[in-house]
């Protein structure tokens, strides 16, 4: 049984996408633009037991597009309303029924709290189109950031995630919460480096419960190449499990990416 972590990585990618940081002191409109191809090792979900023999890896390619705009509030500019919106899309090379495409719209406001913490809290909507009609789906999702800057080139930052997904056929419909903290560095000026930890729980809709977990460590490493465009690498190690016995797996996923911002 597969309870695939990528829709819940794709949310995240968008969502990343559109999560611009915020700008000095005037309204501002940014145009995004990514492209990013990626290596699952494990694509079917194959069981970790009693053998890793029937686990299969596939190449994806995913293209993003987003526009942000955000504005100060107030005159000391710390508080500002951000408003965004985008479109991704992933495709798989073997297994094309995974391939699938969402539209996502969100609002809310970033917040200085003091010299060192800042916080960010977005509500979003999205619809998401696949391959299969039953698991065509619209949901809302509201999101929460709480940064805390340690120094000028070091940062932690705390994530809390809701997400309602309703899908057509009603077993593929679930709840998901999902919490992660990320340690950001600069290690000189055109380079970021994030390592994080999340943790996502899912209630499917199903007439027999079936919930899932799964918890991902990840590395990000980004580089900006010019004034507008910048190159970034990844790798993720992701845990899954649910409440039926033996449906355990790991995989990890390796990706390169080229992203633009205007």
């Amino acid at each position: 049984m597969r309870f695939s972590p990528h829709q819940a990585l794709s949310t995240a990618l968008v969502v990343g996408v559109l999560a611009a940081p915020v700008s000095p002191a005037y309204a501002e409109l940014t145009l995004n633009a990514g492209a990013r191809l990626s290596n699952d090792s494990n694509v079917n979900g194959s069981p970790d037991s009693p053998t890793k023999a029937n686990q299969l890896s596939d190449n994806f390619l995913s293209l993003s597009a987003s526009t942000v705009y955000f504005k100060p509030l107030d005159d000391a500019q710390t508080n500002y309303f951000i408003a965004q919106a985008g479109a991704m899309t992933t495709n798989y090379n073997k297994f094309d029924t995974l391939d699938s495409s969402m539209l996502v719209a969100s609002a809310g406001g970033y917040r200085q709290l003091s010299p060192t913490w800042s916080g960010q809290l977005m509500g979003r909507a999205f619809r998401r189109d696949t391959r299969q009609n039953e698991r065509d789906s619209n949901g809302v999702g509201a999101s929460l950031e709480i940064k805390k800057q340690l120094n000028q080139t070091l940062w932690i930052k705390g994530v809390a995630d809701y997400e309602d997904n309703k899908a057509n056929l009603a077993s593929f419909s679930y709840t998901g919460a999902t919490y992660g903290i990320n340690l950001g560095y600069l290690p000189r000026t055109d380079t970021c480096v994030n390592l994080g930890y999340s943790h996502s729980a899912r209630d499917f809709k199903s007439l027999v419960a079936f919930n899932t977990t799964t918890q991902t460590l990840f590395a990000e490493v980004t580089e900006r190449m010019s004034k507008n465009w910048y190159l970034n690498g990844g790798y993720a190690y992701m845990k899954n499990d649910s409440n039926f016995a033996g449906t355990a797996y790991t995989n990890q996923i390796l990706s390169l990416g080229v992203s633009f911002s205007y």
